[in-house]
This record gives structure tokens, C-alpha cells and sequence, in this order.
């Protein structure tokens, strides 16, 4: 099989194998991937070249790398076309500058700096959905895009065309386009991320030990660097083997853990439902699935037991409970609505 150096050409971008590779001494700036992520870093080069379709959509989690790969993809393509101008905006600066712009009358203007572009970079695609003339505005510079300028790229964290109360136009363009999903890293990426960002303290990492947080910590790249750094200011051992990843492990997830209090408060602020009415008796749909949610997340995060968690939650039954964590667990995998809120979630708490 021929080398990924060969398969691959995206300064920035350092692969690794599925045994983990050579464990990078010194990582900052570099986005790794390994066969999860493939395939996003071959939708961005792909991107780069002479002739590309007109959109490229990156989704996947926080931590992903995706804000990453887009500032590669800009650095590469300015390096390329060193004459063509950029437009990089948040999809909620760009909704609100739409806004201003009309407020105005100065719409005109604004769409000329876009048209003016030869590649448009839109992160946090999500967020545009607050701002209904933005999503027309980025309709029509999507359907520019289809014709062939500018060249947009958009970032965000579930598939766009799942994105709630986002203008369907938006994700039937993009999903014409370059499509691509990004993963947290693997166990073998996360095993070398781990090594080099100890060996940067000074800090050797046994095989064992490097295995033990590669399985139990499913860290961004940027939250492993973190880790090690704190790891690195509090240990006085030198060689970390096993059992001292192991306190690593503990101390980690103890500091972890969030309260049911703060899960419902953050759940029900989601959903837009008072505190009141996540813990209580209703039965409408919203409330229900809310509930759910809060009480999955209770276990997941929490660890806290099924009769506390029904404790908490109005005096529910332990069997009420478990059933509907089974439930969310099984809509997570089929239903986007459902990740969605628990990735939305998770991040207002902090854990992501």
C-alpha cells in the first residue's frame, strides 16, 4: 500500500497510521488525522484544486478540528492564489452584518464583498439560524457558488441539512457539494497525541500507561495538550507508568463530573422550558424528550444511579428512568435532532 505522504499533500496536516504512527515530539499547529478523518482532509484538497464544486461542508463535534482544518484550507488556498481575495466570517457575524447592512440600505454594498471573493469560509454554520436575512443572503451566495464563484466552504456541528430551523435551501445546496464529517481522534491518534504532549514537558509516557488515557480520556487534541501541561505542573515523577496514568484517570474524571442540577438547568435552557417543568409530571412531547435527555446525561456525566437520578426528577421510578435513558441512547444513533442537543448540551456544561 502506497505511504499516506503519497496519497496526501496538505501542509499542516501530519498523518498517522493505524498503529498511531511515530508519536509527534512537538504537535501545536498540526491538525493529525488518521482513517477517521480521512476523508475530510481529501474533501478540503480536493477543494484546493483548479476545478472543485462550489461548496465544501465540514460537520462533526466540538473538539473535531474542524475551525482547524478551515484555517489550513485559507492559509493553503491563499499560498495558491496569492492574488485572490478571502471573506472568513462566523456564520453569526455574517448574519448580523447582513442585518446592519439592510438597516442601512446598504445590502447592495455587503453583497458585493462577497461577490468580490474568490472563496467564502462560513464557521458555525448553527448559529445563522437566528438570523433569517442572513440565511437568504447565504442562499443566494450558495447558488453563486453552484454556478462557479465564489468558492464557499462552511463548517458545523451537525450536517447542515439536519440543522434545526435552517433554511432547507441551504443544506440542498451544500449536500450537492464536498461532504465530509470529522470524528474526535482515535484511540491510536489519541495514544500518540498523549506521548508527545508529555515528552514536550520532559515526561516519558510507558506504552501501558500511554494506552490507559488513549482508552479512557476521548480528548480533543487541544485538551490533551492541556492535560499533559496540568499533569506535567503537578507531577514530580519523571517516568509515568500504569498506576500513576491511573490517578491521572481518576483525578480527571472526578474533576469531570457536573451536577444533575446544572445538566437540568443546562438542558432546560435548551429546550426553552422552565426548570420547574423538566422536573415535574407533564407529559407533552417536548417536556418528555427534555427529561430524557436531562436524565441520560445525568447518568452519562453525573454517575450518578437510576434512583437518584428519579429522585431528582420528580420521584420517577428507577425503571422510568433507565427506560428513557435506553431511549435517548438508541435515538442518538438514528435521530440528528437528538445529537444534536446532547452535543449543544454537553458544550453549554463544559465537557465537550
Amino acid at each position: 500500500m502506497p505511504s499516506l505522504e503519497l496519497q496526501f499533500n496538505l501542509p499542516g496536516v501530519t498523518y498517522l497510521d493505524g498503529e498511531g504512527g511515530t508519536p509527534p515530539p512537538d504537535y501545536p499547529g498540526q491538525f493529525f488525522v488518521a482513517q477517521e478523518n480521512w476523508l475530510a482532509v481529501a474533501a478540503v484538497e480536493r477543494f484546493l484544486e483548479p476545478d472543485p464544486p462550489g461548496t465544501l461542508a465540514l460537520f462533526g463535534p466540538p473538539g473535531t478540528g474542524k475551525t482547524h482544518l478551515l484555517d489550513i484550507l485559507e492559509r493553503e488556498f491563499q499560498r495558491r492564489n496569492p492574488e485572490a481575495v478571502t471573506l472568513r466570517q462566523n456564520a453569526a457575524e455574517f448574519g448580523q452584518a447582513v442585518a446592519e447592512a439592510l438597516a442601512n440600505r446598504r445590502h447592495r454594498a455587503f453583497r458585493k464583498t462577497w461577490q468580490a471573493a474568490s472563496l467564502v469560509i462560513l464557521d458555525d454554520l448553527q448559529f445563522l439560524v437566528e438570523y433569517p436575512a442572513g440565511q437568504e443572503e447565504c442562499v443566494v451566495m450558495l447558488q453563486a457558488a453552484e454556478r462557479g464563484s465564489p468558492r464557499v466552504a462552511v463548517a458545523s456541528r451537525v450536517r447542515p441539512w439536519h440543522i434545526t430551523d435552517l433554511d432547507d435551501r441551504v443544506g440542498e445546496i451544500l449536500v450537492g457539494g464536498l461532504t465530509a464529517p470529522l470524528a474526535l481522534p482515535g484511540v491510536s491518534v489519541r495514544k500518540a497525541l498523549f506521548q508527545g504532549a508529555f515528552r514536550r514537558h520532559g515526561f516519558l509516557l510507558t506504552d501501558a500507561a500511554a494506552d490507559l488515557l488513549a482508552r479512557e480520556l476521548p480528548l480533543s487534541p487541544r485538551q490533551i495538550l492541556g492535560f499533559a501541561q496540568e499533569a506535567a505542573h503537578n507531577l514530580g515523577e519523571r517516568h509515568v507508568d500504569y498506576a500513576l496514568a491511573q490517578s491521572l484517570v481518576r483525578t480527571h474524571n472526578k474533576r469531570a463530573l457536573v451536577s444533575m442540577e446544572q445538566i437540568a438547568r443546562a438542558t432546560a435552557r435548551y429546550f426553552h422550558i422552565p426548570l420547574k417543568r423538566l422536573r415535574g409530571p407533564g407529559r407533552e412531547r417536548e417536556e418528555v424528550l427534555a427529561r430524557d435527555i436531562a436524565m441520560y446525561l445525568s447518568q452519562k456525566l453525573a454517575k450518578r444511579t437510576l434512583k437518584e437520578i428519579g429522585r431528582y426528577f420528580g420521584g420517577r421510578d428507577h425503571t422510568t428512568v433507565g427506560h428513557g435513558c435506553r431511549k435517548v441512547e438508541e435515538l442518538a444513533t438514528t435521530d440528528m435532532a437528538v445529537r444534536e442537543a446532547l452535543l449543544v448540551i454537553e458544550e453549554l456544561l463544559g465537557v465537550t
